[in-house]
Order: C-alpha cells, then structure tokens, then sequence
C-alpha cells in the first residue's frame, strides 16, 4: 500500500509531463500553401489549408434537397412513431404496470419485455425507412425499361 502512494507522491513532486509550466510549440505543418503543387487551371482552395487559432470553420447552408429530405425523413418518424404507440398501446400499459409494481429489472420476464421493446424500436425504424423510400421514388424520374 506504502509503494503506490510514494509512486504517487513522487509523481506530484516531479510533476507531469502535459503540465509543465512552458508553453509547447505547434509542429510546423508539413507542406505550406505554396510547396503543393496544383494542376494548371484549377485555383488552391481554402480548406485544404489548416485553419489558424481563433479561426471557425463555418459549413455553407444546406441545399434545398437537403431541407426537404429532412423534413420528410422527420414527417416518416413521427408518423412511424404514432403507428407503433398506437398499435402497442395495450401491451405498454401492461409493461409500464408491471414496472411500477415490481420494478424494472427483478423478474425473469423483464428479459422478453426487453427485447419486445428492441422490436418494437426496429419496427418503428423499418417503417420510417420504407416511407422515406417511399417518399424520394416519387421525386425520381421513371425507369425506362
């Protein structure tokens, strides 16, 4: 017990390595704007570089497509959400009776009530994803076959 708290003592003494009081250096980056070679015609981009200390990186906006395909993803769970609460409502209630009677995890049931649960999740992320397909092939031009 003695060799552990002297270990521990003498590494407070001498202090850590991460905590020395003199500020560590950066490495110099590996290649400056200037060293790399671009091809002809096409112009250096900005975010190839490092970004320097107090600089943000901030993301263009998303396109259009991008908000509506999010919106409907978002429309596809709620709704998907409601068909499964709606569906399981009894078999909840019995579950959340059970819960509060005898506690969550003290039965050999709780096993099967934990897995019905994962099926449900599933089922409710399987429905959500076949409505989003649903959704996206009705914005796609036909197949000509």
């Amino acid at each position: 017990m003695i060799r552990p708290l002297l270990l521990l003592a003498g590494a407070a003494v001498a202090g850590a390595p991460g905590c020395a009081g003199t500020a560590l250096e950066p490495p110099p980056p590996r290649f400056a704007a200037s060293s790399v070679p671009s091809a002809p015609g096409v112009a250096a981009r900005g975010s190839a570089q490092a970004a320097g200390p107090g600089r943000t990186f901030s993301s263009p906006a998303p396109s259009q497509a991008v908000r509506d395909r999010a919106a409907l993803a978002e429309a596809c769970r709620r709704d998907a959400d409601r068909v499964v609460l709606y569906r399981d409502r009894g078999q909840l209630m019995r579950e959340d009776e059970r819960d509060a009677r005898i506690g969550t995890d003290s039965s050999i049931y709780a096993r099967r009530i934990e897995t019905d649960r994962l099926g449900r999740v599933f089922e409710r992320d399987r429905i959500a994803s076949d409505c989003l397909e649903q959704g996206t092939q009705g914005a796609r031009p036909p197949v000509r076959r």
